[in-house]
């Protein structure tokens, strides 16, 4: 399950953390399973390994944040929500997308389940152009309903 996204998560241990095993020639990523991949893991101390496992969680939540896709996502929301007439907008990547079953009605990526609502993306990008500390579990509740303002 996601962390909530909120300040603490930017400022956390994981930001030194991160930056310091990217100066030390590590490779970091978040893989599609949402495994976090440090390579190569043979360079990898006892220390290292113990402190990663305490910031693991923030250290996937910034590996969210930092996806360029989420970027280009909020960089979207966040021009709708300073538009927005009323207190909320849809949140829409993309106005043409069709409300289909397995698609995000936000971009019309494919979902991992044959259900409405909206891709991981697309959920996390709207979080951040609101700034609001909503955790994924709420935010998938609404996507679910499709619900807008």
């Amino acid at each position: 399950m996601d962390a909530p996204v909120t300040p603490d998560r930017v400022t956390s241990a994981a930001v030194g953390m991160l930056r310091q095993l990217e100066a030390d020639g590590f490779h970091v990523e978040l893989m599609a399973d949402g495994a976090l991949s440090i390579a190569p893991r043979s360079r990898l101390t006892a220390e290292r390994m113990r402190a990663i496992a305490e910031c693991k969680a923030a250290l996937k939540t910034l590996l969210r944040c930092c996806d360029d896709r989420v970027q280009a996502r909020r960089r979207v929301f966040a021009q709708q929500f300073a538009e927005a007439a009323a207190p909320m907008p849809a949140f829409l990547y993309r106005a043409d997308v069709p409300y289909a079953r397995g698609r995000c009605f936000s971009c019309g990526d494919a979902l991992p389940e044959l259900r409405f609502g909206r891709c991981w993306r697309c959920a996390l990008a709207w979080r951040l152009a609101c700034r609001l500390p909503i955790p994924a579990e709420i935010a998938v509740v609404m996507d679910t309903a499709k619900v807008s303002g």
